[in-house]
């Protein structure tokens, strides 16, 4: 017997000569003869088999071994289980389902060329060559140590590739004439690392629709991909969830109306972008961005910002998230007022605090800029104010309080002094009818209280005439005059003067007695006396006495014949 080549056995029939009876046994001994060589191929379902037949399925060897369960119909009666497993097989399963009238092919490995892997019946699962260390699935040509090529996906997969120095998973689809795609996933330096030449990573799920209680279960369309996509464009990395278009490092849209975006693709500074989509399509947005000089908030919301303390427990937060229990520190609106305790402020700078004691207004929108402090009385019933500011002329101070204005002096800094209004000593008051008190005195009938010293370069009284009315000449004053008693004194401890000096004066209680317009008696009994006024007394004294010392020389020259 002479096998030959197939090249050489077309050679001879090339020629033109006449084969002969050689040539044909030569043909006929290079030939495969299923029935004789027992070896056909691909399996094909419905083919009669017999006992040492080998096949081909899904790129294993398999042999034939009869069980005697389906042999030939034209051998034997289905069914029949005295039937000779020398008979031939009907093989209608896959010889991966049909183990019993097939068994993987076991080659003789004892040359210690070939490493058989077996399961718990000792039938062989996958044999590889350890001369060479690979297994190709689909190729002659293995690149790693498992290559599976897969013609109808056009890609290969490669466990451990050559030359890999750690240990990594490759998965490559040939593109045509565009570059072949690859994805790599290996573990080097501690870290497990995810490299591809695609436009990114792609992560999808879905969520089957669960019925309804009730509902008829019919098939239904699964719930919408929330994908997340793991790109890296030429401006750097590029994170979608969500969305398989991100817009920035970071691009966030797995609600209808919520979105998030880190470092935007034309941003050049960090930047954090929130956009918020409303029910009619308008959309809002807030900005935070930090550059070399500043940090920026930019918001175009309706209401501006607002700043808020969270009232929930930390563990119930997440609970609640739709609707937190919060308390409004800090809001500014869009018109650039700002409350501070309040959401709503009716100035440009509003500071209060819920049933709070009042609140402190700045005000920069009138004609004067002007600042404000509210008093709240109890339950509110009555609000009072004190208001400084300025014009061009005029430097102001304005309060509707029921008593006016007082200047304190202050107890020591500590213990709440420096916030406390109502303690200190009263230095200088000012009622609401204009009337001035220095030295803590209350105001009785004067326009002008001062408890202690007073110096002047000059003092007038107004007694213009056009400001008068009632003029009378004032009436003998000399036998009064006569009768003031005239004393020396020391201020004691109730009066806001050195007690040890030395004064001149009078009682009031004894000049009232002759000239009561000169005293005058608070509510509280206190008297006090227009000294200024007594130069009028004293004048028409005077004038008296020199009408009186007139008439005495006027009789002395009489008598001394003058």
């Amino acid at each position: 017997m002479s096998i030959t080549t197939r090249a050489a056995l077309k050679a001879q029939f090339k020629t033109g000569a006449i084969p002969t009876s050689q040539d044909f046994f030569n043909l006929i001994d290079s030939t495969l003869v299923r029935r004789d060589d027992a070896f056909f191929g691909k399996w094909a379902a419905g083919t009669c088999y017999y006992e040492g037949d080998v096949v081909i399925y899904n790129n294993a060897l398999y042999t034939c071994v009869p069980a005697g369960d389906k042999p030939c119909g034209c051998e034997g009666k289905e069914g029949d289980t005295k039937a000779d497993k020398s008979k031939g097989h009907c093989s209608v399963d896959n010889p991966e389902i049909d183990c019993t009238n097939w068994k993987m092919l076991d080659i003789d490995a004892s040359d210690e060329d070939w490493e058989i892997v077996r399961n718990e019946d000792k039938v062989p699962i996958i044999m590889y060559a350890k001369v060479f260390g690979k297994i190709g699935m689909g190729t002659e040509d293995p690149k790693a140590r498992v290559h599976i090529h897969a013609d109808e996906v056009k890609g290969d997969f490669l466990f451990s590739p050559d030359n890999a120095q750690t240990p990594e998973f490759v998965i490559q689809q040939a593109g045509g004439e565009a570059p072949t795609q690859t994805l790599s996933e290996k573990i080097a330096d501690n870290k497990a690392v995810f490299t591809t030449n695609t436009d990114g990573f792609l992560f999808t799920t879905t969520v089957p629709p669960v019925p309804v209680e009730g509902e008829e279960n019919v098939p239904k369309e699964p719930a919408a991909v929330k994908p997340v996509f793991i790109t890296t464009p030429d401006a750097g990395a590029a994170v979608g969830i969500g969305t398989t278009a991100p817009e920035g490092a970071v691009d966030i849209q797995n609600q209808p109306a919520a979105r998030l975006i880190l470092n935007p693709v034309q941003s050049v500074v960090p930047q954090a972008v929130w956009l918020h989509k409303g029910e009619y399509g308008q959309q809002s947005y807030l900005n935070t961005a930090l550059d070399g000089i500043a940090t920026t908030f930019t918001t175009n919301a309706a209401e501006g910002f607002y700043f808020r303390k969270g009232l929930d427990e930390g563990k119930n937060y997440l609970k609640n998230i739709a609707k937190p229990a919060a308390e409004t520190l800090v809001s500014i609106k869009q018109d650039g007022r700002v409350g501070i305790g309040t959401e709503s402020p009716v100035t440009n700078v509003e500071i209060t605090k819920e049933n709070s004691a009042g609140a402190f207004l700045l005000c920069l929108d009138n004609t004067n800029p002007g600042f404000s402090i509210i008093n709240n009385r109890p339950n509110n019933e009555k609000r009072n104010y004190l208001l400084l500011g300025a014009d061009n002329d005029w430097g102001a101070f304005l309060t509707d309080a029921s008593k006016g204005f007082v200047f304190k002096r202050g107890g020591e800094y500590g213990n709440g002094n420096e916030l406390d209004i109502n303690q200190g000593d009263d230095l200088v008051t000012i009622s609401n009818e204009g009337k001035t008190i220095i030295g803590g005195l209350t105001a009785q009938g004067f326009d002008l209280n001062v408890k202690g010293k007073a110096r002047s370069f000059g003092l007038y009284l107004d007694t213009d005439v056009r400001k008068v009315t009632n003029q009378a000449k004032l009436g003998s004053v000399i036998d009064k005059v006569r009768k003031l008693n005239p004393i020396t004194f020391n201020f004691n401890q109730k009066a806001n003067c050195p007690a040890n000096e030395s004064q001149i004066g009078f009682l009031p209680h004894q000049v009232e007695e002759f000239f009561p317009e000169l005293v005058n008696t608070d509510g509280d009994g206190t008297q006090t006396l227009a000294y200024a006024n007594m130069v009028a007394v004293l004048t028409k004294a005077i004038q008296e006495q020199q009408d009186t010392i007139a008439a005495l020389q006027k009789r002395l020259d009489a008598l001394e014949g003058k």
